[in-house]
């Protein structure tokens, strides 16, 4: 009985060292790819423009003046260049947050 439990023990702190050392790899891919995008944008009156080169994931936000800020779906991008319109404001376009991942 001494034995099992000890064996149950070790796996599951295997288990545990194994999720530890593989997250920190995850949020380094992810971090490295977001690195790797150059982003660009243009504030125009009620809308406007992103324009991205790399490779990684990036979505828009546009912070829009008294309405509700609009955001965009993740766009996936495998190189090259990328320009997307950001979601039109009814009033008036502040400024696009442009978010990585």
């Amino acid at each position: 009985m001494r034995n099992l439990r000890r064996s149950l023990a070790v796996a599951g702190l295997s288990a545990v060292a194994a999720l530890i050392l593989t997250a920190p790899q995850a949020a380094a891919d992810e971090a490295a790819a977001a690195q790797s995008l150059s982003c660009k944008k243009h504030v125009g009156g009620k809308t406007g423009w992103v324009e991205c080169k790399g490779k990684g994931q990036w979505r828009t936000i546009s912070i829009c003046n008294f309405e509700q800020d609009r955001t965009s779906e993740w766009y996936k991008q495998n190189g090259g260049t990328k320009r997307k319109a950001v979601l039109k404001c009814w009033w008036d376009l502040a400024d696009i947050k442009i978010e990585k991942r």
